[in-house]
């Protein structure tokens, strides 16, 4: 069976065989480690941050991995940080109001119990003390938000020092702002993938089907690879899944290349806007870190991105009062050039 799906790769040798080759970034993780160094990872959405902590898992299995991304609140992601440094045992500590308004009192979370007092990093020490005479506990903390990033490591950076972990923690935000920046001594960003690494994940993928779907696949992968560099690999492998499921491979492989075509013609304003989307992932016209990156009025934005969605280079959906655009792949294009 091919292996096509997007779920994140974990530690296992099986995932390792999938996961495509980020070695400079691995080598410079493992390398802070030793050093001592805390380390942030950043990586626009679809960037393989999880799949890449996991790695760093399989080579560092004596840390230990915590994945934020189904809390919604600072107060569910502290608790589960902090679980993961307690090694399960209880947990009592008292989210920041600067982070987040709080309840009188905390629900049970995954059976371990809540209570709150006032010292916010209290019992993060009580459960580092209880590591005493071990090697220094590393901690894998993947998809914290930029505000409680800020928050831990900024507001309260001094104290987060004091505690005898190192931290590798992932994001999106390319560049920290003081004081949290001083607290990473390594910061490493994922680059979006160029030809040759999109390249090398197909091959990886390939491997793992019959010699049917491999051959499927390689009829497939030039004109999609083409058009898409340079993306993410979650982009990669939803334009493939969505030419690999086609009933008609040689129309939907034109029209990949219909898009990458139409996306080489692109520039200005119009260019901004279809990276700063393939970077930082679906959005709506008022986002700041979109209006930063292109430059110009929301009016001009949008105006941009409805031009986009005709040339079939962007699609959007209603969600709630905001219309969301994501970038391709998974569009259908036109078929006619691009005029923005």
């Amino acid at each position: 069976m091919i292996l096509l799906g997007q779920r994140p790769l974990g530690a296992s040798d099986a995932d390792f065989r999938l996961f495509a080759n980020r070695s400079p970034e691995l080598n410079r993780v493992s390398r802070s480690l030793r050093l001592g160094f805390n380390v942030y990872v950043a990586g626009s959405r679809g960037s393989g941050k999880t799949s890449f902590l996991h790695q760093v898992n399989r080579v560092h299995p004596e840390a230990r991995y915590v994945g934020l991304n189904p809390f919604n609140t600072a107060k569910d992601r502290l608790v589960a940080i902090e679980g993961a440094l307690a090694g399960g045992s209880e947990v009592r500590f008292h989210v920041p109001d600067t982070a987040e308004q709080i309840s009188s009192s905390f629900p049970y979370f995954g059976g371990v119990k809540v209570v709150q007092v006032a010292d916010p990093l209290r019992h993060l020490r009580e459960a580092a003390a209880r590591t005493e005479g071990e090697a220094r506990l590393v901690l894998l903390v993947d998809d914290l938000p930029t505000d409680h990033c800020h928050e831990l490591f900024g507001r309260l950076r001094d104290e987060m020092w004091e505690l005898p972990v190192q931290w590798v923690v992932t994001g999106t935000e390319g560049k920290l702002e003081a004081p949290a920046d001083s607290f990473f001594d390594t910061v490493i960003r994922l680059p979006l993938f160029e030809i040759e690494a999109l390249h090398d994940l197909v091959s990886r993928r390939a491997d793992s089907g019959t010699l049917e779907e491999r051959v499927a696949l390689e009829e497939i992968t030039g004109s999609v690879l083409d058009a898409l560099a340079p993306c993410s690999s979650r982009q990669a492998l939803s334009a493939i899944r969505d030419v690999y499921l086609s009933d008609d491979f040689e129309r939907a492989t034109k029209e990949m290349a219909g898009v990458g075509e139409a996306r080489a013609r692109l520039t200005g304003t119009a260019a901004k806007v279809l990276d700063s989307l393939m970077v930082h992932g679906p959005t709506h016209a008022g986002d700041e870190q979109l209006l930063a990156d292109v430059g110009v009025t929301r009016s001009r934005v949008v105006q941009v991105l409805g031009d986009l969605e005709a040339d079939g280079l962007v699609v959007s959906e209603r969600e709630g009062r905001k219309q969301i655009y994501t970038a391709f792949p998974g569009t259908v294009i036109s078929g006619q050039p691009a005029s923005t």
